[in-house]
């Protein structure tokens, strides 16, 4: 936290109070954000077709180049209009608004995700306490499970005035856009593989894994991915290399400056919203203590009290 964030969390200051201001000083942050927002999609929405041309060409000049000239004209010229078409669709939909709707659908499935792990969890506990619900002989294991605080509250149509809600919705937004983009990239693999120019179309869950970190792939030029794919299932079965679109908002940050700064603003935003949340995070516990300890101090005082 920086000197100045320090100063503002004076200990004598009423939490209630600072809440308020940090809600103030977020409604301030909203406007400028939102318009670097919207300034960064427009200029993704003109880069997406140019550097997904540039990823084809690249994977058709280096991985195949007798295929795709082995084809005719005709079908080269109808690849080329069908390819242009998916991008022009997709980038239709590079808005705020319908990645918020995205972002929504996302964060539903996540949350679902997290339920269903969570519900596991108890069925594995249960088991590993024989399956019993009291257990007052003392043997076993006894414990209980506390809801985990819900994190991620469904996202609103507008921007939020806590910083913690508009740091969510920004995160949720940025991972819309990386969906937004895999997903094209599926429809343009397919298109792809229609014409016998690439070998396979990778499952969608592996290119989010990819996305996420969780499977290294090779070294491959920007917007294509490279990745050894085994044959079969047992352990020992061989791997063949194989080489596809995957369009990453990293990959064309790189190639195109006025977007890479146009990110760099975004994050200066997201910077400041960073420390509005830190400091938001304070006066809530904050406040959860105080209220915490004055209903302590009055149960106490009300069992103490001498009866009539």
């Amino acid at each position: 936290m920086n000197p100045s964030a320090l100063q503002d969390l004076n200990p004598h200051q009423d939490a209630s109070q600072a809440l308020r201001q940090l809600e103030a000083e977020t409604d301030q942050l909203v406007l400028p954000l939102l318009r670097q927002l919207e300034a960064y999609l427009a200029l993704l929405r003109q880069q997406v077709p140019h550097q997904t041309l540039q990823a084809v060409f690249v994977l058709v000049s280096q991985d195949c180049p007798e295929r795709y000239s082995s084809l005719g004209p005709g079908e080269r010229q109808a690849l080329q209009r069908r390819l242009q078409a998916l991008t022009r669709q997709s980038c239709c939909l590079l808005t705020v608004e319908h990645l918020l709707l995205l972002a929504r659908k996302l964060q539903a499935e996540h949350q679902r995700t997290r339920q269903e792990r969570r519900r596991k969890m108890l069925a594995a506990l249960e088991r590993l306490n024989g399956g019993e619900k009291d257990n007052s002989s003392g043997d076993g294991l006894i414990l209980a499970i506390q809801e985990p605080p819900q994190e991620d509250a469904t996202l609103t149509l507008v921007l939020p005035r806590d910083p913690q809600g508009l740091e969510n919705w920004c995160l949720w937004l940025r991972q819309a856009m990386v969906h937004h983009l895999r997903t094209l990239s599926h429809q343009l693999n397919v298109a792809l593989l229609n014409y016998h120019l690439i070998q396979a179309v990778l499952p969608v869950r592996l290119l989010d894994a990819v996305l996420a970190g969780d499977v290294e792939a090779m070294n491959a030029p920007a917007n294509l991915l490279k990745i050894a794919v085994p044959i079969g299932n047992e352990d020992n079965t061989p791997q063949v290399v194989t080489c596809v679109l995957l369009l990453r908002l990293q990959d064309m940050e790189f190639a195109h400056l006025p977007l890479r700064q146009s990110r760099q603003r975004l994050q200066k935003h997201q910077k400041s919203l960073q420390n509005l949340v830190t400091r938001s995070h304070h006066w809530r516990r904050r406040l959860v203590t105080e209220q915490a300890t004055a209903d302590w101090n009055n149960d106490l005082q009300q069992i103490q009290s001498p009866r009539p």
